[in-house]
């Protein structure tokens, strides 16, 4: 080979080699170091449904991004590589969770996973409650949770014979365990601190048991903790214990002393007078239940604020079934209307006898079924509905289902307008209005009305949901057969219950939440009917899980028995609290509350 040539292919030779050429170079050769993942510490103890945040890290890759990924978590937030999520929701004492952080792979940084074990405990609530159907307390949007944070066991005994709904009804016990129901709950911020709280007024049955074996109910105020969890704080109370009454019923929330903290009524259902062999059997007056925040926040019993021109013993209207507030004479403070007396509001929690809705008044209607005072006419005054009680003795002279008195721009309620109420879907004088809820559920500025509906014959037999629109001058019309069309509940489920107007999905609409109970069939007494935006609504039964049932107590069904819709951790759709009803035994009469805690938001 020429001497110049020679020199060329050497050089070129010696090209090849360094550009890669000929054989592997050094950075196909190089081992990539594996990713190290770094976590930040989780706290020592670890409660159900807590809320966690969690850093995730690389010793030796300072650019990575990750994931974290676990279908047993809830409400995951993200903030570079920090993650905020609430831990999985468990019944048993301890139970171990697996989370996955996997990195992002790109230029500069490589693919890695790292599982850690996440340790959480049963949140230790008043009752210990060890359901047996924990494969089945929850479904994709809702999860059961803290059973027993709350509720009742009674362990008095009564003797008697019972005749009830009717005199022909009667029943002999001998020390029978009295039993219980969450019969109002309704919610409220009694503490100022934005969360929505929780109140439960017991109801103890027999409630026509005479004077001497009667037991009072209790009160509970239960505070939130804002991360989902409800607890009784006892310090609440002004006398540090919760207050008691021999029946409150139907509740209302305001803020009645203007101080910014809600307070809270109950119409009183009078105490029942009857003999052993029924010669006697009546009901007597006994004071409402008025709960006002005093300086200190604490809740002082104030009913005596409550004029009864009875000496104190309570309104002679004697049986408040419904309760109802508002501000009739647009003063910026809300007055009550129960049994059919309106009572006056100071502004200050001191409530006076209106002079027209009195007792001559409650006289010549009587007392209510149901009762609401909302503003139909967006004049600013709001207008008095009430609803008559079925079989009533002035039937036969005054054969109204029901009546709205409509305001006429003042507060001289002796000049409104009377008008009818539509009435129910059974014959005249057979509806129970059992409890009516009011908002503009079709979005066109007017307050319309929902009615919960049931029968008296067969008692309290089928739960319909009537829907009356406002035709925008206050009048109410009847368009349930349009708007709520297929409603399975109407027929052969028990009927008594509460009905909330809140938007439940979180889609800016009002949808309706019945609460009732039956122990005879399977269909869940948490009834939730979505809106369509327009004020049409669709029952939505495969979201809610079955009710937790006791190990070593009773159940016949499975379906939830009641419930009332909240927002506990003010994240996705609206939660709910709830009732067991099956823990009694031979010792004592149990229901536990428990939550529903909402897991997503997307049906």
């Amino acid at each position: 080979m020429h001497k110049k040539n020679k020199l060329i292919f050497i050089f070129i030779l010696g090209f090849l080699f360094s550009c890669g050429g000929g054989g592997s170079s050094n950075s196909t050769n190089e081992v990539v170091a594996p990713l190290i993942i770094n976590t930040s510490q989780l706290q020592s103890e670890i409660f159900s449904f807590d809320r966690i945040e969690l850093t995730v890290s690389s010793s030796n890759y300072q650019n990575c991004s990750f994931n974290l990924v676990s279908d047993e978590i809830f409400w995951k937030e993200s903030e570079e590589n920090t993650f905020r999520f609430n831990a999985p929701i468990t019944f048993r004492d301890t139970q171990t969770y697996t989370l996955s952080i996997n990195s992002i792979s790109d230029a500069n940084c490589p693919a890695g996973q790292k599982n850690i074990e996440l340790s959480v405990k049963k949140l230790l609530t008043k009752f210990d409650a060890n359901p047996s159907n924990i494969n089945n307390l929850a479904t994709d949007y809702y999860h059961i949770a803290d059973i027993g944070f709350g509720g009742i066991e009674i362990t008095e005994r009564y003797s008697a014979t019972i005749c009830y709904p009717t005199p022909d009804d009667c029943v002999t016990y001998d020390q029978e365990l009295f039993g219980q129901d969450a019969h109002n709950m309704a919610t409220g911020d009694f503490n100022g601190d934005g969360f929505e709280d929780l109140v439960v007024i017991w109801a103890i049955f027999p409630h026509t048991i005479e004077e001497d074996q009667k037991i009072d109910a209790p009160i509970h105020i239960y505070l939130n903790d804002g991360n989902g969890h409800l607890y009784e704080d006892m310090s609440i109370y002004a006398t540090g214990s919760f207050p008691t009454h021999p029946f409150a019923y139907r509740a209302v929330i305001k803020d009645f002393n203007s101080d910014g903290i809600d307070d809270i009524f109950a119409g009183s259902m009078g105490k029942q007078v009857r003999s052993e062999d029924y010669s006697e059997n009546y009901i007597k007056p006994y004071p409402h239940l008025l709960l006002l925040s005093n300086s200190e926040g604490r809740f002082e019993d104030k009913s005596i604020n409550i004029q009864d021109q009875n000496n104190g013993e309570g309104q002679k209207c004697g049986f408040a079934h419904e309760a109802s507030g508002g501000d009739f004479d647009a003063d910026g403070d809300f007055d009550i209307y129960a049994c059919n007396i309106l009572l006056v509001n100071d502004g200050l929690g001191q409530f006076s006898i209106h002079e027209y809705i009195n007792v001559e008044w409650h006289q010549s209607y009587m007392s209510p079924m149901s009762s609401l005072v909302t503003d139909l006419n967006n004049d600013t005054f709001d207008d008095l509905l009430f609803w008559n009680f079925d079989n009533r003795f002035l039937f036969e002279s005054q054969p109204e289902e029901g009546t709205i008195l409509l305001s006429n721009g003042t507060d001289e309620i002796s000049s409104w307008l009377k008008l009818d109420l539509p009435k129910g879907p059974h014959e005249i004088n057979h509806n129970k209005y059992n409890h009516a809820a009011s908002g503009d559920i079709n979005n066109d500025g007017f307050e319309d009305v929902v009615v919960a509906i049931t029968r008296d014959e067969p008692y309290y037999e089928g739960a319909y949901i009537q829907i009356l629109i406002n035709d925008q001058t206050g009048f109410l019309v009847d368009e349930t057969l349009s708007r709520f069309v297929d409603q399975v509940r109407a027929d052969n489920h028990h009927g008594e219950g509460n009905i909330y107007l809140r938007d439940i999905d979180n889609d800016g609409d009002l949808d309706i939440f019945h609460s009732t109970r039956d122990f005879s069939n399977s269909i869940s007494g948490a009834h939730i009917a979505i809106n369509d935006g327009q004020g049409n609504f669709i029952s939505n039964e495969s979201i809610l899980p079955s009710r937790p049932i006791s190990n070593t107590g009773w159940s016949t069904t499975s379906g939830l028995m009641k419930g009332v819709p909240i927002n506990l951790d003010k994240k996705g759709c609206l939660d709910i609290i709830s009732t067991s009803d099956s823990w009694s035994n031979n010792n004592s009469s149990n229901n536990y509350l428990f939550s529903i805690l909402n897991t997503d938001c997307s049906f």
